[in-house]
């Protein structure tokens, strides 16, 4: 095992492991947000729909209160909303990552030098330039009142 070999998968498994991490906090991020998001919007449609009738009546009045009082749906929409905002979230963290992600990939798995120097210096540039851009503010549009 050469250094090369070494050096390359190391490169890759502390990127790759720090994009999944990424990955994964995002996904997090997303799926809480769209659970209270959703939880809300349901409230407040129950509330509303509960607070209307279309005419005094006890029989309907206890319909609507067992209907509101019925919370396995909505613990079925949370549970569904968690999942498919963690789906979303995963997806927007692999597009934001996948520079680093198939260089990590490709200086992993390559069996050629070549490929590996190749994917080992894609990997070093992919994550100076997460770095400039991400931590130092230098693309950021500074002036918002011009056009």
């Amino acid at each position: 095992m050469t250094v090369l070999n070494v050096a390359s998968k190391a490169a890759a498994l502390m990127a790759s492991g720090a994009s999944l991490y990424d990955i994964h906090s995002l996904a997090k991020r997303e799926a809480n947000i769209k659970r209270e998001s959703n939880y809300a919007d349901d409230f407040i449609a129950q509330n509303i729909g509960a607070s209307k009738l279309n005419y005094p009546s006890a029989k309907h009045n206890g319909m609507k209160q067992w209907i509101m009082d019925f919370q396995y749906p909505l613990q079925l929409s949370e549970v569904w909303n968690l999942a498919s905002g963690y789906v979303v979230g995963a997806a927007k963290g692999i597009c934001h990552n996948f520079a680093t992600l198939g260089f990590s990939a490709l200086a992993f798995f390559a069996k050629k030098d070549g490929m590996k120097k190749f994917g080992v210096i894609g990997l070093g540039l992919s994550v100076a330039w997460d770095f400039i851009k991400n931590s130092t503010n230098l693309f950021e549009k500074t002036d918002y009142l011009r056009k």
